[in-house]
């Protein structure tokens, strides 16, 4: 095990928080990252972000209100200013059935870096614009029998869709970034559309 492993997440979470803000190029981010990586102590570590701004705690799309408090607060939450939250998921797998019904995912619903949704003749949406976005992949699986399923993504966070349509529809609309940087957060989605729909759309 990696004895410098916390210090070395820190360190690659404030490089982040930095990219996203502008702060450095995507160049730099690169070096230091690598560097954060192959250095043998915490002086090593450190001075790789010792210029750059210490991220703020992440809030509320409002900029106000602080996420739900049902997961523990690290100093591994970042925020992306603008766009969407980046927050450290640590708790179990989402699994989100719907039968012959509505169901709508809001708000800071999301509670680690994987979900599977499963839709049977009804119809399923899961907004990602209003919760954090865990740091790195955040995998979706998707299973529309006869039904449907929305993925709304806030704009500029990547999504790559390898989901299989059989007698239905698996598509991405204009407007969804798709160029991944696997450095950054981004969504992959996977799973089936059998005689139904998994869509993705920004907003």
């Amino acid at each position: 095990m990696d004895a410098f492993e916390p210090e070395r997440q820190r360190a690659l979470d404030n490089l982040t928080s930095a990219y996203a803000l502008g702060k450095i190029t995507l160049e730099e981010y690169e070096v230091r990252a690598d560097r954060i990586q192959k250095a043998l102590s915490i002086d090593g570590i450190t001075s790789q972000v010792a210029d750059l701004p210490v991220p703020a705690p992440a809030t509320s799309s409002r900029g106000t209100a602080p996420l739900s408090s049902r997961r523990e607060r690290t100093p591994d939450t970042l925020s992306q200013p603008g766009s969407y939250l980046i927050e450290r998921r640590q708790g179990s797998p989402e699994f989100l059935p719907c039968i012959m019904g509505d169901r709508k995912m809001v708000g800071d619903w999301l509670n680690s870096d994987s979900a599977t949704s499963i839709t049977l003749m009804g119809s399923t949406t899961l907004d990602l614009t209003e919760t954090a976005i865990p740091p790195g992949r955040l995998k979706i699986e998707a299973i529309a029998i006869m039904g449907e399923i929305r993925i709304l993504v806030p704009r500029g966070l990547p999504v790559r869709m390898s989901a299989f349509p059989f007698m239905g529809e698996a598509h991405i609309q204009k407007g969804v970034e798709q160029r991944i940087d696997r450095n950054l957060p981004y969504v992959e989605i996977s799973g089936l559309a059998l005689m139904g729909s998994i869509v993705v759309k920004s907003v």
